[in-house]
């Protein structure tokens, strides 16, 4: 079917007696000048929805954010609790919130992004200043323990390179003859004389002397209740009162005091008492024992 235009129309105006007033109308721009005010209020209509709707939308994005930044500081505060505890210091339960696991309940309400924010905002300096003031301090005084104790710890070859034991510690029979056995209480190793001789954690000398048993011998007090004991010795590197580190030449291997060739031997001593030094060195590729 054509679309056809409305045609124009003329209205006339008569008083009895007057001449007539004629009013000609086009139908076509009146059309369109209504079809264009029904039209105004709609369109300003779906703009008002529109941009309400993407208000909504980026409030909902706020509140999502600052719900993540809460679960942030909150898993911040919760590692802050872990240094605390490695620091040694006592629990602290001054938290802003309580735990996820307290029994809670009521009804829930809606938290806008601006509350959430100011929250957030507000547990920050919270957990700066734990952090700062108790936490790290503390926790560098652990750490700094943690590593002298580390230190301390006779856990180094008095040897470099590979080892062979020729006797064990424990009751070994008497290796200059007869038939009883006797308390050994360290390990000796076998080596050319000379050999160096090194510190197997830092300490300081206690002894640095000769005498008839264990012939030139040094003496180191690492502390922690340890001490460590290097006998035998064809030269002494060190004096009493040294501070040595780990590695530090202690003297040179011979076969001085009661020896019955070259070698060196090594105690460990705990709380005073000797132990065996295999509990602390890694001897797995040290020779077999020679008998």
């Amino acid at each position: 079917m054509r679309f056809r235009l409305p045609r124009p129309y003329t209205i006339l105006i008569t008083r009895t007696g007057e001449t007539p007033i004629a009013i000609d109308l086009r139908p076509l721009p009146l059309i369109l000048m209504g079809l264009f005010l029904a039209a105004v209020p709609v369109v300003w209509v779906a703009q008002l929805v529109g941009h309400n709707g993407k208000l909504a939308a980026e409030n909902e994005n706020l509140t999502e954010t600052a719900n993540e930044v809460l679960l942030e500081l909150e898993t911040l505060d919760s590692e802050v609790e872990d240094l605390r505890e490695r620091a040694g210091l006592p629990e602290n339960n001054s938290s802003a919130l309580p735990p996820a696991d307290s029994p809670q309940g009521g009804v829930a309400g809606t938290a806008d992004a601006e509350s959430l924010f100011e929250l957030a905002k507000s547990r920050m300096p919270q957990i700066d200043t734990k952090l700062e003031a108790q936490v790290r301090p503390a926790l560098e005084s652990t750490l700094a323990e943690e590593a002298a104790q580390a230190a301390a710890l006779p856990n180094a070859k008095p040897i470099s390179g590979k080892l062979e034991v020729t006797s064990e510690f424990g009751l070994r029979r008497n290796p200059f003859g007869g038939s009883r056995f006797e308390m050994h209480n360290g390990i000796d190793f076998r080596g050319p004389t000379g050999t160096p001789i090194y510190a197997t954690a830092d300490g300081i000398v206690v002894k640095a002397e000769r005498s008839g048993g264990y012939g030139k011998h040094v003496i180191i007090d690492h502390g922690y209740t340890y001490e460590t004991l290097y006998a035998h010795l064809s030269e002494i590197s060190l004096q009493a009162g040294d501070r040595v580190k780990r590695g530090d030449l202690v003297g040179a291997l011979g076969s001085t005091g009661r020896s019955s060739g070259p070698h060196l031997h090594y105690e460990v001593h705990r709380n005073g008492q000797p132990v065996n030094p295999r509990y602390y060195l890694d001897l797995e590729d040290t020779l077999a024992p020679q008998n």
